[in-house]
């Protein structure tokens, strides 16, 4: 018998983390929200919601008994939409508070900020949860393609040990993990990309060409390098695989979810009429609103300059119109780089 771990959340995210593991010999025990999951795993290794065509390892068992799952291991990964993630921790907070204290690891996967009021994610759970080691897994990962066995790299930040512990777990053939201590760059980098995967979008509905989406993508970049600086992080973690590599990813294909709302959008789609057709969260919706509520809930001053995800934010939120957008950023006063 492999080591047990957990993996909570049965979306595309959470099933892809927990085959992969499976195939590496772990026991895995799959928290699954919605019952259905957990019984469609149980009878036939699938997930009839997500990748209902994939065969799961028959060493996957599914549950929907919170204190049951953290109970088996003391790895968790945790894959919980942000706009979930509060309520879902604080219904179980007695399991969440027992479990491994000292010696658990939990490795959050979630791409995206709180809001109500507006959290870093791994903020939050830090205070949550002080005795229990934390990490945070961001790269240019597609479930998708991960479930399918094609090759990718990604990054888990945290603690030296506790990082090892996930890298030794999920490092396969085709799926390299590195190892960083530099835990708020690949935080900060994981929620934003999904917010300019949103403008990217948009400019490819547009049809604005491949020069603007490199231009995009290298301003955003800088965006994301002011935050991660206020934030206190280091942005040279941005030139790895949760920076760079993240954006340049989900902000070149409709594979991305947040990628298809900004194309939505463009198509002058409400943003009611996304949200109701979308099966999956898009993390970006709630990131930009999160982003343009912070200065204000916080009081603070001397926040960054972040005109692409104000513009998002408009686009998502305010329902302003794409090319009024774009040219409010072509029109801003000229400056050095």
């Amino acid at each position: 018998m492999g080591e047990c771990v957990t993996v909570i959340g049965a979306g595309s995210w959470g099933t892809a983390l927990a085959k992969m593991l499976a195939l590496n010999g772990m026991q895995v025990v799959l928290h699954c929200y919605p019952p259905e999951i957990a019984e469609g795993i149980t009878r036939n290794l699938r997930n009839p919601l997500y990748f209902p065509e994939v065969e799961l390892p028959s060493t996957v068992r599914a549950t929907t008994d919170i204190a049951a799952a953290l109970q088996a291991s003391l790895t968790a990964y945790l894959v919980v939409p942000s706009r979930y993630l509060r309520a879902f921790m604080t219904n179980d907070l007695e399991a969440w508070q027992a479990w491994g204290p000292g010696r658990a690891v939990l490795c959050n996967c979630t791409k995206g900020l709180l809001l109500n009021p507006t959290e870093r994610t791994d903020a939050w759970l830090a205070t949550l949860l002080p005795d229990v080691q934390l990490c945070h897994l961001a790269g240019p990962n597609f479930a998708k393609e991960l479930v399918r066995g094609l090759p990718a790299a990604t990054v888990v930040a945290g603690p030296e040990k506790a990082a090892q512990r996930i890298q030794a777990q999920l490092m396969s053939d085709y799926f390299r993990i590195y190892t960083g201590a530099e835990l708020i760059g690949v935080e900060v980098a994981g929620f934003y990309k999904n917010i300019i995967a949103i403008a990217a979008g948009a400019a490819s509905e547009l049809g604005l060409g491949h020069n603007a989406r490199a231009s995009l993508v290298t301003r955003a970049l800088a965006e994301m390098g002011r935050l991660v600086a206020y934030f206190g992080g280091d942005p040279a973690t941005l030139m790895g695989l949760a920076g760079i590599g993240d954006l340049m990813l989900t902000c070149s294909s409709e594979l991305s979810r947040n990628f298809q709302v900004g194309m939505r959008r463009a198509r002058a789609q409400s943003l009611d009429t996304i949200l109701s057709e979308m099966v999956e969260v898009a993390e970006g919706i709630q990131a930009c609103e999160a982003v343009h509520r912070w200065p204000t809930e916080h009081g603070l001053s001397g926040w960054p300059e972040l005109p692409i995800a104000e513009e998002v934010y408009l686009v998502v939120h305010e329902g302003a119109e794409p090319r009024e957008s774009l040219m409010r950023l072509m029109r801003r006063p000229p400056k050095a780089e």
